[in-house]
């Protein structure tokens, strides 16, 4: 055979072999969308069954995921805490969200394998870590089954939940995100739950007072922070032959992640070419530099962005023998938190996906090169290669789905001695949407007793009260 017969044949091999990378490239991430698909399919199945007041059903979903290694077992663990709370272990809960807490915690800060397979595949193959938002509410979370239960290191948690948002803050501002201090805002719910607990003592009115402060500083649409401090201004926690019940409300349905397209910002390709630079200014094993990638040109890349799940709850109504005397307010907006929190982070988000496109095109006119194409043949090559391996990206949108949407409150003096008491959830007009929830509650002198309720939509769930 000629060498020109032989010139002739080579682009058209080059591009049987590319097609048949495509090929490969294709199947290897639709199978591996489809080795986890069932699992995400069970944690939405879950979800839906948590929203309508079926805890069996939610927990038969996520147990073998929690239990399982895989990429969404961290997940799965933390909604699994959900259900048991609401099913009134709140022991279980809180061990299961310590044990969360310090794995996290142990977490290398890069994972280097991880990292590398995701700028072959996409977010979705990096390693799980909480968002800050979901950090901070692990911490404010085992406060309260803390609450639910002994006690005994609910404060603990409480401050916990504060340094880390702190902390936060400051790895914020390490990075140059603009008013990080404000995205990064103390909640209120930590400072609250402390106060509480400070005034309890009946010695601790200082620091109850410093408390609600923050409360007030961090949420001042929370009506009740005034009577806070001028009670423990007072040193007053209850009058004679009272105590004081606490309804502490996890309410509505909290933020999830889903898939969306974002336009690539300014912000976001400085952010990529300064991780490329820094990827340029490295030497290869034999000493030499390697090649510079250039950012390429995207309009689109696939995030996650918050969306809230329907519900018709907006508060629950407190009554006490048979009359309603007043509704939980609203203490910590998750929803809010998240959202402010994620839209911050998305810069960093879009410079890895505009990261990955380079690597991969980067690849693609490696391997092109490598096969001989170049000219028209080559384009369309790297162009159809570099497109559908970017095609199968998916955006990360795991989460912990079953966080509420607010953290809500209510407080109220009542004389010692068995109430008979009932949750009511309440739309945003104040209407009652279900029957409610009934439970009897002893109320001792110049204590606190706190009543724990998760309630995702109409269905009001109570864990047993407890006594302090």
């Amino acid at each position: 055979m000629s060498p020109p017969a032989i010139q002739n044949r080579l682009p058209i091999r080059g591009l049987l072999i590319c097609g048949l990378l495509i090929c490969g490239l294709l199947f290897v991430g639709l199978s591996g969308c489809a080795r986890t698909r069932e699992a995400r399919d069970d944690i939405k199945t879950a979800r839906q069954a948590f929203a309508i007041g079926d805890l069996e059903s939610a927990r038969s979903k996520l147990e073998p995921l929690a239990t399982e290694t895989g990429p969404l077992e961290a997940p799965a663990a933390l909604d699994l805490a959900m259900v048991e709370l609401a099913s009134g272990d709140a022991a279980a809960a809180e061990r299961r969200l310590r044990t969360l807490r310090d794995r996290f915690d142990d977490q290398p800060k890069i994972a280097l394998t991880d990292e590398a397979a995701s700028l072959l595949t996409d977010d979705t193959r990096r390693m799980f870590r909480p968002a800050g938002y979901e950090e901070v509410m692990i911490r404010a979370m085992l406060a309260v089954c803390s609450l639910a239960g002994d006690q005994i290191d609910a404060e603990s948690y409480s401050l916990q939940a504060t340094n880390r948002q702190a902390e936060l803050a400051r790895e914020a501002e390490e990075r140059g995100l603009l008013e990080a201090s404000e995205i990064y805002q103390p909640i209120a719910m930590a400072p609250y739950l402390r106060g509480l607990l400070r005034e309890a003592t009946h010695q601790n009115y200082d620091d109850a007072q410093r408390a609600y402060q923050l409360v007030s500083l961090a949420r001042p649409q929370f009506a009740p922070a005034e009577a806070d401090i001028a009670r423990a201004v007072n040193g007053t926690h209850s009058q004679a032959g009272y105590g004081v019940l606490y309804v502490i409300a996890c309410v509505g349905r909290g933020p999830v992640l889903e898939e969306t397209n974002a336009p690539t910002t300014s912000q976001s390709l400085s952010i990529a070419s300064a991780i490329l630079n820094a990827k340029a200014n490295k030497t290869d094993k034999d000493g030499q530099e390697e090649d510079g990638l250039a950012i390429p040109n995207i309009a689109t890349v696939k995030v996650p962005q918050i969306a809230l799940p329907p519900d018709s709850i907006a508060a629950i109504g407190v009554v006490v023998e048979g009359k309603l005397r007043g509704a939980t307010q609203t203490l910590t907006d998750v929803a809010e938190l998240a959202g402010r929190q994620l839209q911050a982070e998305q810069p960093w988000t879009i410079a890895r996906a505009v990261v990955r496109r380079a690597t991969k095109e980067a690849a693609v006119a490696k391997a092109s090169d490598s096969l001989g194409l170049e000219g028209t043949a080559g384009s369309l090559v790297h162009f159809a290669a570099a497109s559908a391996w970017s095609g199968i990206e998916r955006a990360d949108t795991r989460c912990w789905s079953m966080l509420p949407k607010e953290v809500q409150v209510f407080r109220i003096e009542l004389p010692i001695g068995t109430h008979q008491l009932g949750l009511l959830p309440l739309s945003s007009l104040g209407r009652p949407t279900a029957s409610g929830q009934q439970r009897s509650i002893e109320i001792f002198d110049g204590a606190n007793t706190y009543l724990i309720a998760v309630a995702p939509d109409q269905v009001v769930h109570i864990v047993n009260p407890q006594g302090n």
